[in-house]
């Protein structure tokens, strides 16, 4: 009797746990492969310097005046928003391809002395400023991705920029130069826009949170060559002939931008 109870129990149970549901396995884990071509936009600001520095013998022709002559450091900042395109490859943990970008900038600053030129008079304000209004970058990336959807990266190429660089000098009467004449108010300006080609390398990080789109922090340091303005206008005319450029301009820009891409392909 005993034995037939216990028969019993134990088809029951059998019955029981085959009538059971199989339980569901997990969801497999996403996917993220970062090989393929993007697209996207960023946007954020940018700063740097053109420091301007004195490359005229001004105490020669046509301004003969004396002293010393300290420029100032021109720091310039704003904003910045383009965007990109590139493709990347990935093999294990690395990820390599190529970026460029176009974008646009709004990045500019000014800085006066008075008085700068010694010498006469004395009395004289000069203004140096300079303004970037676009970056195009062509570059080389490469860099490891951590738990599969971030990606820690550097990156080095070429920049091609458009920056206009402007000096002014204003004196109520011979302050700019002696052989300015005749010697009433002087205005002189020195300005040139030039398409400079240079260096940029960075940096970033990047997030795929769920596959295709990836959002990131970029940031590129670009540095271009010295440029030396032109004459372009005065008040008055000049004694001795053409006034020669009196300033060159260094360029050395930082971007800071956020960007997102989107992903083609799995």
């Amino acid at each position: 009797m005993r034995n037939t109870l216990l028969a019993s129990a134990s088809a029951v149970a059998l019955t029981c746990t085959a009538a059971l549901p199989a339980q569901a396995a997990p969801p497999p884990s996403p996917i993220y492969n970062w090989t393929g071509f993007y697209i996207g936009g960023n946007i954020g600001g940018g700063f740097g310097q053109s420091n301007p520095s004195l490359i005229a013998n001004v105490t020669a022709a046509p301004f003969f005046l004396t002293g010393t002559w300290n420029t100032p450091g021109l720091n310039v900042q704003g904003f910045a928003g383009g965007g990109q395109f590139g493709y990347n490859v990935q093999t294990g943990n690395f990820v390599y391809g190529f970026e460029t970008d176009f974008t646009g900038l709004d990045v500019h600053g000014s800085v006066s002395e008075s008085p700068f030129f010694r010498g006469k008079s004395g009395v004289n304000t000069v203004t140096w400023s300079s303004r970037y209004s676009w970056l195009y970058t062509a570059r080389f990336r490469g860099g490891l991705t951590i738990a599969n959807n971030w990606l820690v990266y550097g990156t080095v190429g070429v920049g091609v920029t458009s920056v206009r660089d402007t000096a002014t000098c204003v004196s109520p009467n011979d302050g700019c130069g002696a052989d300015i004449g005749p010697s009433g108010p002087q205005f002189v300006e020195w300005s040139k826009t030039s398409t400079l080609v240079g260096a940029v390398y960075g940096g970033g990080v990047q997030a795929m949170p769920f596959p295709n789109w990836i959002f990131g922090l970029n940031v590129l340091h670009a540095s271009f060559p010295s440029t030396s303005p032109g004459l372009v206008s005065f008040a008055n005319t000049f004694g001795t002939g053409p006034v020669p450029p009196a300033f060159s301009f260094s360029h050395n820009l930082t971007l800071v931008t956020f960007q997102v891409d989107y992903k083609f392909g799995p």
